[in-house]
């Protein structure tokens, strides 16, 4: 097994080169960013918010979405003024039509899917499905920014699709929204993103550097404490579902810096990142993501594992940060009425995948991973 530099931080959030600021601006603008209909929000939670105005959803409206979710879309949808409907999602974590169809009343007016890790799900037949019932249908591609479907961009199926462009690149803020009636421009002040890119630069230099990623794997974990209880301080939801206001748009640092980061490799390279992990980790991925479309854009590498926290300690010991993916649903889910997404958050552990990953950072990940899960497993045989 290789040796890897255990003091180097590896995050589930693409880094900041520092030298962006030295490069030309790309000829290439992806979807949706090449619509003219396109708008950019400081986050997707803003542009879900500002789509459902146009496309005058609200008051006494239902959404189906899914229970397996992150809480900030479905609070966006809340103080838009819908309520939310939940359904299960099966196996391949999609909707199953029968029972869509179960939860079909008047009031329904949109469907949710999620397009979950940057694979496609079957948006040509969910915009079909929801056509022959009259519905609108609602494209989460937060996670799937670049990703395609059928040769066709993902979020381009429906008569909303939204997206998070920090999640691909090392931005700020940014989040678009493609609808079939254009939301209105915001018109808040922009912030610098100073601070944000900042963060982002140093998270780049820590895995790189052994003496900034031992620093930054020390205060990083204080840092979300702090923030999560000066939320709730404030009686606020957690910063994972605070609105804020909608009206905002990205910062100036987003506007200044996606142009320079725009590439039509990233996905292919997110994708590369994942087939190599796939090749060495390939019997804990679970089923929907164990391989890899052409058209995928992955977001994390995912991993099923048992006692899913201790596993990410010990994984942060040798420099990987990954994270419990959406642990925390929407306060308004009934959590043991859907037992497959409850056991999803609890088991299905994150992994870093991004475009700026080196060869040196995926040996790390996977030694990491492989050492984490022998200790693990000669722990419990002890116990047994």
């Amino acid at each position: 097994m290789r040796k890897s530099c255990p003091s180097r931080s590896l995050l589930i959030w693409p880094p900041l080169p520092l030298g962006v600021y030295f490069k030309k601006k790309a000829d290439w603008l992806p979807f949706p960013l090449n619509q003219e209909g396109c708008r950019i929000y400081s986050l997707a939670r803003h542009a879900i918010w500002n789509a459902c105005q146009s496309l005058q959803l609200g008051s006494g409206d239902i959404v189906l979405a899914p229970a397996y979710h992150h809480g900030s879309e479905i609070e966006a949808l809340i103080e838009a003024g819908l309520q939310i409907r939940y359904y299960e999602v099966n196996e391949a974590l999609e909707p199953d039509p029968e029972c869509l169809q179960a939860l079909l009343t008047p009031e329904v007016r949109a469907l949710y899917i999620i397009h979950y890790l940057g694979f496609a799900q079957d948006a040509g037949f969910w915009r079909q499905w929801c056509d022959s019932n009259n519905l609108l249908l609602i494209e989460d591609a937060a996670q799937a920014f670049l990703a395609t479907h059928q040769g066709q961009p993902v979020g381009s199926f429906g008569h909303m699709g939204v997206f998070c462009l920090y999640k691909t690149y090392g931005i700020p803020d940014g989040g678009a929204v493609i609808c079939t009636v254009p939301p209105a421009l915001p018109i808040a002040v922009s912030e610098t993103g100073g601070w944000r890119a900042f963060k982002r630069h140093v998270n780049w230099i820590a895995a790189r550097r052994a003496e900034v990623g031992r620093v930054h794997l020390f205060f990083k974990p204080i840092v979300t404490w702090w923030n999560k209880t000066w939320h709730r301080m404030r009686g606020q939801l957690t910063i994972e579902f605070d609105m804020g206001n909608p009206a905002s748009p990205p910062s100036a640092l987003t506007n200044y810096l996606l142009p320079k980061l725009l590439d039509e490799t990233t996905a292919e390279r997110r994708r590369a990142n994942y087939r190599f992990l796939l090749k060495h980790l390939s019997d804990m991925v679970p089923a929907p993501f164990a391989s890899v479309p052409d058209g995928a854009s992955p977001f994390a590498f995912p991993v099923e594992v048992h006692n899913a926290r201790n596993f990410l300690m010990e994984l942060r010991k040798k420099g990987v940060v990954g994270l419990l993916f959406w642990l925390n649903p929407h306060p308004s889910l009934p959590v043991e009425d859907f037992p497959r997404s409850k056991r999803l958050r609890e088991g299905l552990v994150a992994l870093p995948v991004h475009q700026e990953l080196a060869l040196a950072d995926l040996h790390q990940i996977v030694d990491a991973v492989l050492d984490v899960r022998v200790k693990n497993e000669a722990e419990v045989g002890a116990v047994v």
